[in-house]
């Protein structure tokens, strides 16, 4: 007989190793933009707003292109013939714990992995997708935009399967902010925002020698107390903008 506890288990371990993977590939793309010296310049965003111009930036300039996508196929996946794709701004239910109602959760970026599909398939007919939100730090109080979006992660009731994995990315704008600092500053915030069951705070990993702006912390579900982590990628920013 097979234990529910010990599948849990083992699923949640595979799926965090393919996570891990496409979040190696986030830093690397972004190490990219640097080495590039891409600039994105707000006066050419049009209509679209900065959050956005941003993000589009990220998804379209550099985690599409195919280029990208065989390195990451060879060089950070351990399958050469992983498929991975990248959506922004994709739309799923959920329903809203304060109206009972069903709405729309727009994700930011929404990762599907073929064998993070693969993983799941015995487990639910969904499409499997990995969603990153993603938010502009100009100020430090900006902390709390980005916290908001830990709420929503905590507060909905997803009406597809959803990833006990979350991810964020933070833009940071100002030369005088830095990962240390964003990650202090949103710490001390969790630490009395009632909404948010926080485990554990933001804590450092390297998942880069060339990157160490990445965080992960652990959080409950406010409906069925499922704990999920969220994958942090600060992301200097103070250069590549032109305001």
């Amino acid at each position: 007989m097979i234990n529910a506890d010990n599948f849990k288990t083992d699923i949640n371990k595979l799926t965090e190793f393919r996570i891990i993977l496409i979040i190696k590939y986030v830093i690397y793309c972004y190490l990219n933009i640097l080495k590039d010296r891409k600039t994105y310049n707000y006066s050419k965003k049009g209509k679209i707003p900065k959050e956005e111009f941003l993000r589009n930036g990220l998804v379209n300039d550099y985690l599409m292109k195919s280029h990208n996508k065989e390195y990451f196929k060879h060089n950070i996946s351990d399958i050469p013939s992983v498929e991975i794709t990248f959506h922004p701004e994709e739309t799923m239910t959920y329903t809203d714990k304060k109206t009972s109602q069903c709405s729309t959760d727009k994700i930011d970026i929404s990762i599907w992995e073929s064998n993070l599909q693969y993983i799941w398939s015995e487990k639910t007919d969904n499409e499997i997708k990995f969603a990153i939100e993603c938010k502009r730090i100009e100020k430090l109080s900006d902390a709390n935009n980005y916290i908001s979006d830990i709420e929503k992660f905590s507060n909905r009731d997803y009406l597809y399967t959803r990833l006990p994995f979350e991810g964020q990315i933070a833009f940071i704008e100002n030369k005088d902010i830095n990962h240390t600092t964003l990650r202090k500053e949103i710490n001390e915030r969790l630490k009395n925002y009632k909404i948010i069951i926080t485990n554990n705070l933001l804590n450092q990993i390297i998942l880069s020698d060339k990157f160490d702006g990445t965080y992960l912390s652990k959080h409950q579900r406010n409906k069925g107390r499922q704990i999920f982590s969220i994958y942090h990628l600060f992301f200097d920013y103070s250069q590549i903008i032109i305001d």
